[in-house]
């Protein structure tokens, strides 16, 4: 019986895999390359841009987050950031492109290590790497991709090392760092005691940095202990907390700053954790409504001016933030617009779909949808105005038929 049964689970396996069509790959990025002039070779990318629909949407700007080793943070990068920025209306993270730099055949420590040292053959590239990053790869992303002007980078290891020379020597690149386990100890210290100065001596105001770093102590040790040993093993963290104690003294530098430390974690498996408390912690004010469940936007107690005063609000405080015009993003004004029309809460339709008129003046559809609610409301004259200007920017047959159907029954 029981090898009947087993024949039974072969064949009906066999007969479910055979029914199956041809199964399409699920793309997470697209693979890119530059020829850098300055590190005199090609650079291989994995490049991840959230979806959008221009056929009815503005070209939308999105913050990009750079992650150096991409083949061993890409991947997890993008399906977090989609499902804190996208998934079920969620807003905790704003939509994001991710640009993944991936390294070239031997050449990870020559470009993650600010200054040569004795240990490594191929060492110090770093502020070539930097110098291809800020005039090379960053204008070509830029041209290359809607992108915002709110970067961040991400980096582990010795591309947390990279992280923290790019925040001290080259501050303005990026707008948020985030150095996980970096390594600090590097060349006897070098880049830790310069940061001891650096910290002291530069103004940081309107950076952001996340610090995060691993247990890499013997075990039985802990992290006060760790700050007395002088064993060759623990001088990877306790470099990582001397940098931690520089950046706490050094409060009149306007530096935004957090860190964590993971107990549970070692030096290999910290990335994934830290990535996440870094986004949330650079990112803390994007939710909207703020740590409120999405369907505040729902909640009878509000009415359309209030809600429109809240939106309002919330969009002013995160382009000062950011350091840019940031826009309620057209699509969910769109879509709540048309989910309050259907309800036949005709007010509050209303208020979402000017919130993207005021917003994206340049784009039909906004006065086409603000057309669909004049005539939902039975306002045909009003329905009429609105569909011609969406003629007048973008000729499309369905909002035609539209117009000639309304100027028929008038």
């Amino acid at each position: 019986m029981k090898k009947l049964i087993l024949i039974l689970i072969h064949l009906t396996i066999a007969y479910l895999l055979k029914a199956q069509p041809l199964q399409q790959p699920i793309v997470l990025g697209r693979v890119d390359t530059i020829y850098s002039n300055i590190l005199k070779e090609k650079r291989p990318l994995w490049v991840y841009t959230p979806g959008y629909d221009t056929n009815y949407f503005s070209k939308p700007e999105f913050p990009v987050l750079y992650v150096l080793d991409a083949d061993d943070h890409f991947m997890s990068l993008v399906t977090m950031i989609k499902e804190l920025s996208a998934t079920a209306g969620n807003t905790v993270l704003p939509q994001m492109i991710i640009v993944g730099i991936l390294n070239t055949s031997g050449h990870r420590t020559r470009d993650l290590t600010p200054t040569s040292s004795a240990m490594y053959k191929s060492s110090g590239g770093g502020e070539n790497f930097a110098a291809f990053m800020e005039k090379e790869l960053i204008p070509y992303i830029d041209k290359a991709y809607p992108t915002a002007p709110y970067r961040t980078m991400i980096g582990h290891s010795l591309g947390g090392l990279t992280v923290i020379n790019l925040l001290l020597k080259h501050t303005h690149v990026f707008n948020a760092y985030v150095a996980i386990d970096p390594s600090m100890f590097y060349d006897n210290d070098n880049l830790l005691k310069q940061a001891t100065i650096i910290l002291k001596q530069k103004n940081f105001g309107g950076k952001k940095l996340f610090l995060g770093f691993a247990n890499t102590m013997n075990a039985g040790m802990d992290t006060i202990q760790v700050k007395k040993d002088t064993a060759e093993i623990s001088h990877h963290i306790r470099s990582i907390m001397k940098l931690a104690d520089d950046l706490s003294v050094n409060k009149a530098n306007n530096l935004q700053w957090s860190k964590k430390y993971y107990p549970d974690d070692d030096h290999n498996s910290v990335s994934f954790n830290a990535e996440y408390d870094a986004l949330r912690f650079i990112f803390k004010n994007n939710r909207f409504p703020r740590n409120q469940p999405y369907n505040q936007y729902f909640d009878k107690q509000y009415n359309a001016v209030q809600l429109r005063q809240m939106i309002d609000a919330h969009y002013k405080m995160m382009s000062a933030e950011m350091g840019y015009t940031v826009r309620p993003p057209e699509p969910e004004m769109n879509g709540i617009g048309y989910a309050f029309l259907q309800q036949k809460d005709y007010e509050k339709a209303d208020m979402f779909f000017q919130v993207n008129i005021d917003n994206y003046p340049k784009n039909f559809n906004v006065y086409d949808s603000m057309g669909d609610c004049f005539l939902a409301r039975g306002d045909k004259a009003n329905a009429e105005k609105y569909f011609k200007k969406a003629l007048s920017i973008k000729y499309t047959k369905e909002i035609m038929d539209k117009l000639d159907k309304v100027q028929a029954e008038q």
